[in-house]
């Protein structure tokens, strides 16, 4: 990356792991004139091969004298000097980009989601480098749809802002100085980032329902149970997070969302029953345990 591209990356602490069609370019159709590409690129739905034809500026760079369709797969076309070293690529992947949005390569499944908070500074793309859920996901991708390819997106959140309703309809009557309390209680006792990267983190997966996040379920004791339980023992009634791919171009999509380029996760925690329900964590042994009921990992005894 760029120094540009890797200062973006730092601030993305949330990753969603992705999944679209692969991309390939069909050898004999390029033709070259110096500055000109035109070639077709090709994709699999369900084993049927699709193709697309492409045209625009490619011109030889930096020394380069000659370029050729790489080696099969054939993902990429690559420029080279007189000495027949390589000089630059491009990857079919980036020319699928510019497709319509009814292109299924526009649409990416979202099969995970993570967070690399960590210690508060590790950003998304330092932890993905020794991930090992992508690279449980990657062989078991690879080996269940070989004409897909998986792609992380990583995106930052801004920092939230706080929404107060009132329902003047409402024939419920509340003790105002319980209320005024909760109200000061909510304000003075502001998230932290980690927390707020931890509720982003619990509300998607909700929203997505992504297949990995099922089965690899989070283990206990983990540094995620603390930070959400210190977030349940916040007064707050609900939460919005969207996620907005638009300038991106692409649509997201799970097996319980329909491709959307915004989505809204708006999750209603105002009754007892629905907000245990959102703070409730997977042992990874079929067992659920509240938030709040959570012991310190010191005095955890498995059973």
């Amino acid at each position: 990356m760029d120094e540009e591209a890797e200062n973006v990356s730092k601030t993305c602490h949330i990753y969603l792991i992705c999944r679209r069609p692969s991309t390939y370019f069909i050898k004999d159709t390029m033709k070259h004139d110096g500055e000109t590409l035109e070639v077709d690129v090709g994709y699999k739905i369900d084993g049927k091969e699709e193709k697309f034809s492409y045209k625009g500026e490619f011109p030889l760079l930096d020394g380069a004298v000659t370029l050729a369709v790489s080696d099969y797969p054939h993902r990429e076309i690559t420029t080279y000097d007189q000495e027949g070293k390589k000089v630059r690529g491009l990857p079919a992947s980036v020319i699928s980009v510019n497709q319509g949005w009814e292109s299924p390569l526009k649409q990416l499944e979202v099969l995970y989601i993570g967070q690399a908070f960590g210690n508060g500074t590790r950003s998304a793309h330092e932890r993905l480098k020794s991930h090992s859920t992508l690279q449980k996901i990657l062989a078991d991708s690879y080996h269940k749809y070989p004409d897909s390819e998986i792609s992380v997106l990583m995106v930052k959140f801004e920092p939230y802002q706080l929404l107060i309703t009132m329902d003047g309809s409402s024939n419920v009557k509340n003790d105002n100085n319980v209320e005024n309390n909760r109200f000061r209680s909510i304000l003075e006792n502001s998230l932290s980032e980690k927390q707020q990267i931890g509720i982003v983190e619990a509300a998607l997966i909700r929203y997505f329902q992504p297949f990995y996040n099922d089965k690899f379920k989070i283990k206990f004791p983990s540094p995620k149970v603390k930070v959400l339980k210190k977030c349940y023992e916040l007064d707050f009634s609900g939460l919005v997070v969207e996620i907005n791919t638009q300038e991106l171009m692409f649509l997201l999509y799970s097996k319980e969302r329909g491709l959307r380029d915004h989505h809204i996760c708006n999750v209603d925690i105002s009754d007892e029953k629905s907000r245990a329900g959102f703070f409730y964590v997977n042992l990874g042994s079929g067992n659920m345990v509240k938030i709040s009921d959570c012991i310190e990992p010191s005095s955890y005894r498995k059973s």
